[in-house]
């Protein structure tokens, strides 16, 4: 496969720049994207703490805006992470990042998306980079970054076989956000709002099968800190799960370390397990795991460093509280109790500690719950129990997805690996 080096200032028709200036912002209106939405494991941008403008300065403001396709391109403090804008673009970007669009008679652009996040490609953007504190690239070095060119057949292989699979993890990864939204809405309705108990109260139908309904009381009693469903009892996840039940000594330790760190977990997700030899393995990998296990991390807790445990043979980051359920029916509801918006909020404004702020442990297991009783705890953990255990299989295969396609992706633009055609023989001649 012939493959030459072509500036990459050659292969684009435009470039949408907004860098350099203040944009005035709005309390809501318009999502305006950050360079933390713009991450190499994603293929479109995330909305995490966007920001908003008014229609006004969307239309006013901005030198131009990204098109669905156009590849958005970070400059500063992360400088080389790209994301493809989807379709519609819904979101408009300021400084920090500009849009790129491919001329498409120099290059396929989804192999631009792909070659771009190619090893060989992000370190030389690193060596690039310019300033210490924080590295920035600058536009107008564009014209000495140099991208691997191959014939076009072997360009739109790369780039459909890049683009596909990625597609692939999206539609996982919108379908989780599905799931878990559904495990959530139930959760608050049953044991935050009590919305079947509520409609008891007032006559109304709780809109739940007959056998279900009747297990919601149709009264409250008072309590010190408020109402809660009678003969519901209140009190602390620690009355449902054990805190930090198991660590790991250097003598116990398995020849390998399946590990998570804070950093793997995000809202959720388990997006990398890492695996080390025992000898090799970080100090910090000390929480031995079990399927049913919540994890919730202590340092930074308002990043949203949380999972729940499905799979054997894991270790956590001591940057974790790890509660494990007292029954498997406990399993569900310690997660979703543990993890919602508001506990996750107290647990960031509890965190002291400069530019590490931390919670103890035991504040994880403080949070305040109210139990239900015994036989609808059960019934709640076999409705939810199924709809997790289909967000865990989806993350197992995009995981498998996503190293297997950057696995690839370095020997298919080298030429190690040889595209070819449906006749079998090399689109290269070769």
């Amino acid at each position: 496969m012939v493959i030459e080096d072509v500036p990459f200032s050659e292969l684009i028709a435009d470039v949408v720049d907004n860098r350099g200036r203040s944009c005035p912002t709005a309390d809501h209106g318009i999502p305006l994207i950050a360079t933390n939405c713009i991450r190499n494991d994603l293929l479109y941008p995330t909305y995490e703490k966007a920001r908003y403008v008014s229609q006004d300065t969307y239309a006013t403001w901005f030198r131009g805006h990204p098109r669905p396709g156009d590849i958005l391109f970070v400059n500063k403090a992360t400088p080389g992470r790209v994301c493809l804008a989807p379709d519609p673009v819904d979101f408009c970007i300021a400084q920090d990042m500009v849009a790129v669009r491919a001329d498409e008679e120099r290059i396929y652009p989804r192999y631009l998306l792909a070659v771009l996040r190619a090893p060989v490609v992000q370190k030389r953007i690193a060596q690039m980079h310019v300033g210490t504190l924080i590295p920035h690239f600058k536009k107008g070095d564009f014209d000495k970054l140099l991208i691997p060119l191959p014939h076009r057949k072997e360009q739109e292989f790369i780039g459909d076989f890049y683009f596909g699979v990625s597609a692939k993890i999206d539609l996982n990864r919108r379908m989780n956000d599905t799931l878990e939204a559904m495990v959530r809405a139930l959760f608050k309705s049953w044991f935050v709002d009590f919305d079947p108990v509520c409609a008891k109260v007032e006559g109304r139908d709780p809109g739940l099968p007959k056998p279900l309904a009747d297990l919601f009381p149709d009264s409250f009693e008072s309590i010190e800190l408020g109402e809660i469903p009678s003969g519901w009892d209140a009190g602390t996840l620690a009355d449902c799960a054990s805190l930090n039940p198991e660590a790991w000594s250097k003598q116990a330790r398995p020849p390998e370390i399946d590990y998570i760190d804070l950093s793997n977990t995000k809202w959720g997700r388990i997006e990398e397990v890492m695996r080390y030899a025992a000898a090799d393995a970080p100090n910090r990998a000390q929480r031995v795991l079990r399927p049913g296990d919540t994890i919730v991390g202590t340092v930074r807790p308002g990043n949203g460093s949380y999972a729940h445990i499905f799979d054997h043979g894991l270790t956590a980051s001591t940057g974790f509280a790890v509660l494990r359920p007292r029954t498997t029916e406990h399993a569900e509801f310690v997660y979703l109790a543990a993890t919602t918006a508001e506990n996750i909020d107290v647990l960031a404004h509890l965190a002291d500690g400069g530019a590490y702020p931390a919670v103890r442990p035991e504040a994880v297991a403080a949070t305040p719950v109210v139990h239900p009783d015994d036989e609808l705890l059960s019934r709640f953990s076999a409705i939810t129990k199924a709809l997790l255990a289909k967000l865990a299989h989806h993350e197992r295969a995009s995981r498998a997805l996503a190293a297997l396609r950057d696995v690839l992706l370095p020997a298919l633009i080298s030429g190690e690996i040889r595209v070819m055609d449906a006749g079998g023989r090399s689109t290269s001649g070769a």
